[in-house]
C-alpha cells in the first residue's frame, strides 16, 4: 500500500506531469512535422492529367505540357519511315484519358521519337566467304549484290566490299536497306575482253551487254539530274571508264564504271547532223 501511495504522490508531482507534457509534445511534433513533409514532398492530394502527345511533334511538346507543368525526358528514337521525323509515338505514364490514372507535378514523362533513318554497322567481310558474308548481311538488314573478279589466293572469298561504287570500311555506318556490292574472289583462265559501247543505253540494256562478259561488274559512277531509282533506270549513259575504243582490251574480273544523265542528249548524234 506504501509503495502505491509513494508512486502516486510521484506521478502528481508538477516534474513528472511536466516531462510527460514535453514528451508528448515532442511526440505531436515529430508526428505532425513528418506528415507534413511528406504531404509537401509527395504532392499529397495532387492530382494531374497527363495528356495525350503520341502522335504529335517534339518541336511542340514544351506547348503540351505547359498547362500540367510536366517534364519530359527523350529515352530512344525508333525507325519509322511512315511518319514525319520527330514525332513521338510513345510515351510513359499513358494519357489519362485512357488510363483513368492521374500524377503528380514531379512525374516525367517518357518519351521515344520516330527517325527516318535507320543506320547499320558495316560489318568487315574482307576474306570472309561468299556464303557467311550473305548472311551476314541479310541479318543486319542490308541489301547486296556481288560480282566476281580472278584472285586466286581469295577463291570464292571477299575481296573487295563497296557501296556505290567507294570502298567502305568497317565500322562505318550505313542507311538500313543499303546495298553493299561486294567482289568476289574467282580462279579464272578466260581470256581478256573488248571493252563494249555502252554509250547512249539504258543501265538496265548495258547491264544485259556487261552479262555475257567474263566477271564483268557494271558500277554507276553518277547520274546526272537522277533524284529516284526510276529516274536512273529512265537515264542515258553518257561516258564510262574504261572508254570504249577498237581494240581496247580488259582482263576478266575489270569494273565498267557508267555515268548517266537523266536529260540525255545525243551528242554523237548531233556532231553527225553538223558533218
Amino acid at each position: 500500500m506504501k509503495i502505491l501511495k509513494n508512486i502516486f504522490a510521484f506521478v502528481t508531482t508538477k516534474l513528472f506531469i511536466k516531462q510527460v507534457g514535453l514528451l508528448i509534445l515532442c511526440y505531436l511534433l515529430l508526428i505532425g512535422g513528418t506528415l507534413l513533409y511528406l504531404d509537401i514532398r509527395t504532392h499529397h492530394g495532387e492530382k494531374i492529367a497527363v495528356p495525350n502527345i503520341v502522335g504529335k511533334h517534339i518541336d511542340d511538346i514544351e506547348e503540351l505540357l505547359e498547362e500540367s507543368e510536366l517534364e519530359y525526358i527523350v529515352l530512344d528514337s525508333i525507325y519509322r519511315p511512315d511518319v514525319r521525323e520527330g514525332t513521338i509515338i510513345k510515351q510513359n505514364p499513358e494519357p489519362t484519358s485512357r488510363t483513368k490514372v492521374f500524377v503528380k507535378s514531379s512525374r516525367i514523362v517518357e518519351i521515344s521519337l520516330s527517325k527516318k533513318i535507320n543506320y547499320v554497322v558495316v560489318p568487315d567481310l574482307l576474306h570472309k566467304s561468299k556464303r557467311y558474308a550473305e548472311s551476314i548481311l541479310k541479318n543486319r538488314g542490308l541489301k547486296f549484290q556481288f560480282s566476281f573478279k580472278i584472285s586466286p589466293n581469295n577463291i570464292d572469298a571477299v575481296i573487295s566490299q563497296k557501296v556505290k561504287g567507294r570502298r567502305i570500311r568497317e565500322g562505318e555506318k550505313v542507311p538500313y536497306g543499303t546495298v553493299i556490292h561486294l567482289i568476289i574472289g574467282k580462279a579464272s583462265k578466260e581470256d581478256p575482253f573488248e571493252v563494249p559501247d555502252l554509250y547512249g543505253m539504258t543501265y538496265t540494256q548495258a547491264d544485259s551487254v556487261v552479262y555475257e562478259l567474263p566477271s564483268v561488274s557494271l558500277i554507276i559512277g553518277d547520274c546526272v539530274g537522277c533524284k529516284t531509282k526510276k529516274d536512273t533506270l529512265r537515264a542515258r549513259i553518257s561516258s564510262q571508264t574504261p572508254e570504249f575504243f577498237k581494240g581496247n582490251m580488259r582482263p576478266p574480273g575489270s569494273d565498267i564504271v557508267i555515268f548517266l544523265e537523266k536529260d540525255f542528249v545525243d551528242k554523237r548524234m548531233e556532231t553527225s547532223d553538223a558533218e
